[in-house]
């Protein structure tokens, strides 16, 4: 199989992802596949197919493969990948290649990748399967990203769960990070606000020449996205909008907003994002859910006491 330099786009869900998948997208020697998910649909359940010199799970995995919604959406054909399949060596690597091997010679352009926000977690390991990948992570305040989050079926049910995720992200991406130079890291706000010169310095990175029409990605055919399947992801076939940088402070209650800041704020001031809520508004919060803690705390000891 012919080495593969893979983009990746990452980054915590709701943080433009998608918008940044279709401006690239756009351009005519590249092509961004949809979320495939591979690392947490497959990899992470190896043990589950088992070995895959067995031939029972590999055509278990290969048929989960070809089953993806977005196999079908980038146009794939499964009979042609089940049987390039059976000439490679077995392994989760090779078939992530083949995918997006397949899908970029579907596409007939010279550069491919994939957008699956979750690979953030994950960088290490994508290097690992293809050395030469190059990782964009777009970043966006949490604020917005948590305001997002209520719209879309995976919340956690709370801002300050929902915020817990965002701290996560930022942090695995600051202590497993892909080797030097392997990461460019855009801010959400930038993109919008001046998209043309971000992706001037992502076509640099990625050694691509800048094209205009990544700017007009809206007026094409989107390849990348089910609106149908995935209604959340609207907007990122519509023109940048300047509302989508400040519509959380009008959405958000200002304790919601204290509740962001405080779970957040140290990952949050790293990356150049100020508090918005005041000090007292924190404080109050910081010890709402501190005394909620130690409350559910106490109740799961006395139930556990009951039980004994």
């Amino acid at each position: 199989m012919q080495t593969l330099a893979p983009i990746f786009l990452v980054g915590c869900p709701r943080s433009g992802t998608t918008l940044l998948q279709q401006m690239l997208d756009a351009h005519p020697e590249v092509a961004i596949a949809p979320e495939t998910h591979f690392i947490r649909n497959f990899w992470l359940k190896r043990e589950q197919y088992g070995s895959l010199e067995s031939d029972r799970a590999y055509q278990l995995l290969l048929q989960a493969i070809v089953d993806l919604p977005e196999f079908a959406e980038m146009e794939l054909s499964a009979p042609d990948f089940i049987a390039a399949a059976q000439t490679l060596e077995r392994s989760y690597k090779n078939l992530f290649g083949l995918v997006l091997s397949q899908f970029r010679q579907k596409r007939a352009v010279a550069r491919v990748g994939e957008k699956t926000p979750n690979h953030l977690l994950y960088m290490q390991t994508l290097q690992e399967f293809f050395p030469e990948a190059r990782f964009i992570h777009i970043i966006r305040d949490p604020r917005a990203v948590v305001n997002s989050w209520k719209k879309v079926p995976w919340t956690t049910g709370s801002i300050g769960g929902d915020a817990g995720v965002w701290r996560r992200y930022m942090a695995t991406a600051r202590q497993c990070p892909p080797a030097d130079g392997a990461i460019y890291n855009l801010h959400y706000e930038a993109l919008v606000s001046n998209p043309e010169a971000s992706l001037k310095a992502i076509c640099q990175f990625l050694g691509l020449s800048f094209q205009a029409a990544m700017l007009d990605y809206y007026r094409q055919d989107s390849k990348g996205v089910n609106v149908s399947r995935e209604p959340w992801k609207g907007n990122a076939v519509k023109p940048v909008s300047a509302d989508s940088l400040t519509r959380w402070q009008q959405d958000m209650t200002p304790e919601e907003i204290a509740t962001v800041d405080w779970v957040v704020k140290d990952e949050m001031m790293r990356l150049g994002y100020e508090p918005y809520a005041s000090g007292w508004q924190v404080l109050w919060v910081a010890t709402q859910l501190k005394t909620e803690r130690s409350f559910n705390r106490a109740r799961q000891y006395v139930e556990k006491r009951i039980k004994r």
